[in-house]
C-alpha cells in the first residue's frame, strides 16, 4: 500500500515521500480503515516542521534531553512526541475493512468512520490501524469531506467553547483568525448556544461570510485598531473571554482586550512568533493565559465524558452546525501540492487529499 512518509524534520514539503509498505492488519480492540479522504491542517505542518518537538524541549521535564533526543507531552514521560521516520496526517474518513477481536471493533465492521490517527501512525496512506475508540461511526447525514474534519476543528471548537471556556450566554468571545475553518464553527457554536462572537481577522476578505454565519461584531486589523475597536464594542468592559492561534504583537493586543478576570486560550501559534506583555496587563484585570492542546485535554477524560462529547459533536456536525467549505482537492502523491494550497496566503476553505473512492 502506498503510504506518506516523512525521513526527517523539514521545511520544505518536497521532502515528503510517497513509499510502498505492507498493508497493516488490526490487533484486538483495533480496526483497519480504507482511508478515502483526509484534510490538511495547520496543526499537520507542526510534524512536518518539527514545530511540536522544538517547543517540548523548552518544558521543564525535558530540560535535560538533548537536541536528538525522545521529549514528552507529559512530565511522567507517558506520551512520547513522535519524531520521524513517520507516516503524516492527523485526521481522515474512511471505511472499516477489518476489525480485531473486541466489541468496540466489532461494532464498527464495515461502517463509514471519522479517525484520529496522528503520527507516527498518520492519516495520509491507504490503509490506516487505529485503537477502536478513535473511530467514531459517521451517519448517512454527514458528506464523506465533512466527517473527515471530525477531529481537529469542530471537536476542538466544541471543547474549547463549551468544556473548558464555558462561555456563558449574550457574553463576548473574541475569536481570532476567525476565517479559518475552525474560526467559523465557533461562530456558528455561538449563534446556537447564544454567546456572541467578536471576530478578528486581517483583512475584509472574510468578512460578509463571517456576518452571513452570524458574526456579532467583526475587526479587520489591516484597517482598525484592535483595541480600541473592541473597547468601543464592548462599551470599555472589554471580553470576557478570547481563543487565539496566532501569536506575536496580535495576542499581546488580544490580552489588552480582556476585562475583567478575562480569560484567554491559546491553541495555535500561526505567526511563530513571542508575544512580549507588560504583566500588568494580566494583573490589572486579573486576566488568565491557559494554552491548549487538544491531545492533553483527550487523555485527561475519563471514556464516559469523552464518549459523551464525542456524541454531541457528532450530532452538531449531523445538523450542519460545522460544515467547511473545500475549495481544492488533490491525490495522495499531490501531498506537497496540498501543502503548498493549504498554507497559501489569503487561502480560505479547506484543502483536501482524495486518497481513494468511498
Amino acid at each position: 500500500m502506498k503510504t506518506t512518509h516523512l525521513r526527517n524534520f523539514t521545511q520544505n514539503a518536497g521532502d515528503i515521500e510517497i513509499i510502498d509498505i505492507a498493508k497493516p492488519e488490526p490487533g484486538p480492540g483495533q480496526v483497519c480503515v480504507r482511508m478515502v479522504v483526509s484534510p490538511v491542517n495547520p496543526s499537520d505542518l507542526n510534524f512536518v516542521h518539527g514545530t511540536y518537538h522544538t517547543a517540548l524541549q523548552r518544558i521543564i521535564w525535558n530540560q535535560e534531553a538533548g537536541p536528538d533526543d525522545q521529549v514528552f507531552y507529559d512530565p511522567g514521560h507517558n506520551t512520547p512526541c513522535p519524531v520521524p521516520p513517520y507516516a503524516l496526517g492527523g485526521e481522515g474518513m474512511g471505511i472499516v475493512e477489518s476489525v480485531g477481536s473486541g466489541f468496540f471493533s466489532r461494532r464498527l465492521a464495515g461502517k463509514r468512520v471519522a479517525i484520529a490517527a496522528p503520527p507516527p501512525n498518520g492519516a495520509w496512506k491507504e490503509y490506516v490501524v487505529v485503537d477502536a475508540v478513535k473511530a467514531v461511526a459517521l451517519p448517512g447525514t454527514i458528506p464523506d469531506e465533512q466527517g473527515a474534519m471530525f477531529f481537529v476543528n469542530p471537536f476542538t471548537a466544541y471543547v474549547m467553547t463549551r468544556e473548558v471556556l464555558k462561555v456563558p450566554r449574550d457574553q463576548w468571545l473574541l475569536v481570532t483568525a476567525a476565517g479559518s475553518a475552525l474560526g467559523k464553527s465557533v461562530v456558528r457554536l455561538g449563534k446556537l448556544f447564544g454567546f456572541k462572537t467578536l471576530c478578528v481577522v486581517r483583512s475584509d476578505s472574510n468578512s460578509d461570510a463571517l456576518r452571513e454565519l452570524g458574526a456579532d461584531a467583526i475587526v479587520e486589523t489591516d484597517q482598525q485598531d484592535l483595541v480600541q475597536s473592541v473597547s468601543d464594542i464592548t462599551s470599555g468592559q472589554g471580553v470576557g473571554y478570547a481563543i487565539d492561534c496566532v501569536g506575536g504583537e496580535l495576542t499581546a493586543n488580544v490580552i489588552r482586550c480582556l476585562g475583567l478576570g478575562g480569560r484567554l486560550l491559546v491553541y495555535g501559534t500561526l505567526a511563530n512568533s513571542p508575544v512580549t506583555v507588560p504583566l500588568r496587563d494580566l494583573m490589572m484585570p486579573g486576566a488568565e493565559v491557559s494554552g491548549f492542546l487538544l491531545p492533553n485535554w483527550l487523555a485527561a477524560q475519563s471514556p464516559l465524558r469523552l464518549l459523551g462529547v464525542l456524541r454531541t459533536v457528532r450530532r452538531l456536525m449531523a445538523r450542519g452546525t460545522f460544515d467547511t467549505e473545500v475549495t481544492e482537492t488533490f491525490g495522495l502523491d499531490q501531498v506537497s501540492e496540498a501543502i503548498a494550497a493549504a498554507t497559501r496566503p489569503g487561502r480560505t476553505g479547506k484543502v483536501m487529499l482524495r486518497i481513494s473512492e468511498p
